[in-house]
């Protein structure tokens, strides 16, 4: 029998996230996390500092998330009235805290792209779409429009509406607190989530997604190293499915990706794969890191590996992408938050751990992809001279 996990965790989720700051307002949400997470604010990041809780904080698009772990699961229980103490001290001490508070996230803004993975995700994110390349930190000026009147008030209305998830027997509902209803946003969202599986396998291709852009771009960075990423849209193959097919590419020594590039070709020594979806996009891809004059050689090679996953794949693939699969969620459960992660889940409509491993087990095939007949998305990035700029340029305009 496994023994119980240690101590309990709880997880308050604020129904706000980055897409919902106003425009003279951007990287609010991300100003707000910080104001909950200081001790200087009192709240429970005072009560964690102290008693040693361990904490995490995630922004979403339409979610804050705050994570904290005690070694005594009831310590949790009156979490949410704790937090509601949060608050900017008044008067001029508050404004200093708040100053810090906007230079250390002005600072990290600043330092956006300074690692080349988060710089070749962003010029890979704007070759594939045609939204803006916005921070969702904010501005230094949209940050000063921010005041501690803003973030005091915002903190008193969201967690009146805020959601709890307990992973713990021991951290019981409060009396009397109702059952959670889903938004009407939630609602939305699901129905288009329901809508984008249930068209997965037909033979139509699915309307034009109308922020697809598909382009090149390329951007000078200094190091030894170059990078080079694709992204290709494609028909959703089904939510199960999308994860095992990206595990036929492989991130590690059994998947296509390294035979292709290291043994085959013998352009890159380290390669990642990954897949975006969303209702009524989806999109798979892969990176490179090469020597700057195998970029272009490499950025062809991916292409041709990926579109490859048009084909199914054989027992013993499918075999090897399902126990991939399988480590990667096990992993998930690992930590802290592993069991609130998956209570969350659950509370939210959404696969469990539990759901995603039984989905899968029961996969016997994975069929190929369908790629849609759309420009792809590529970034590179690296010491290019003029000439390996303009090769670059030419295999886009081959693998178009």
């Amino acid at each position: 029998m496994t023994p119980p996990r240690p101590g309990g965790a709880c997880i308050v989720d604020l129904p706000a996230g980055y897409e919902d700051d106003a425009p003279r307002h951007a990287g609010f949400g991300a100003l707000l996390a910080a104001v909950l997470n200081d001790p200087r604010c009192g709240g429970a990041a005072r009560r964690a500092a102290t008693a040693g809780w361990l904490t995490r904080h995630q922004l979403g698009a339409r979610t804050s998330s705050f994570a904290y772990w005690a070694a005594d699961p009831a310590d949790l229980m009156p979490l949410l009235d704790v937090m509601k103490h949060t608050r900017l001290p008044s008067g001029p001490a508050g404004e200093a805290v708040l100053d810090g508070l906007r230079a250390r996230q002005i600072a990290a803004i600043e330092g956006r792209g300074a690692t080349p993975l988060t710089l070749l995700g962003q010029l890979l994110e704007r070759a594939a779409r045609r939204t803006p390349d916005t921070d969702p930190r904010g501005t230094a000026g949209t940050l000063a429009a921010v005041s501690a009147a803003d973030l005091n008030h915002a903190i008193e209305t969201l967690l009146t509406r805020a959601r709890v998830h307990r992973d713990h027997p021991s951290i019981p509902a409060r009396p009397g607190e109702p059952p959670e209803q889903p938004t009407a946003r939630d609602r939305d969202r699901a129905g288009a989530e329901a809508g984008a599986e249930a068209g997965a396998g037909t033979t139509a291709d699915p309307a034009p997604d109308p922020s697809w852009r598909g382009a090149l771009e390329i951007a000078t960075h200094p190091g030894c190293d170059a990078r080079v990423a694709l992204r290709l849209p494609i028909r959703p193959p089904g939510p199960d499915l999308l994860p095992l097919t990206v595990e036929r590419l492989g991130n590690g020594p059994n998947g296509r990706l390294h035979h292709a590039l290291r043994h085959r070709h013998h352009l890159a020594y380290g390669f990642t794969a990954a897949y975006w979806h969303e209702p009524g996009s989806s999109s798979i891809g892969a990176t490179a890191t090469v020597a700057p004059q195998h970029a272009a050689a490499a950025l062809r090679v991916l292409d041709h590996t990926v579109r490859q996953l048009a084909r199914g794949a054989d027992p013993h693939e499918t075999d090897l992408a399902r126990r991939r699969c399988r480590a990667e969620n096990l992993a998930a459960l690992d930590g802290p938050f592993g069991a609130v992660d998956d209570v969350r889940r659950q509370d939210l409509g959404e696969q469990t751990i539990r759901q995603r491993l039984t989905a899968m087990a029961e996969i016997t095939e994975i069929s190929g992809l369908t790629f849609l007949a759309r420009p792809p998305a590529a970034a590179a990035l690296g010491p290019f001279t003029q000439e390996q700029r303009r090769q670059l340029t030419d295999v886009y305009q081959e693998i178009q």
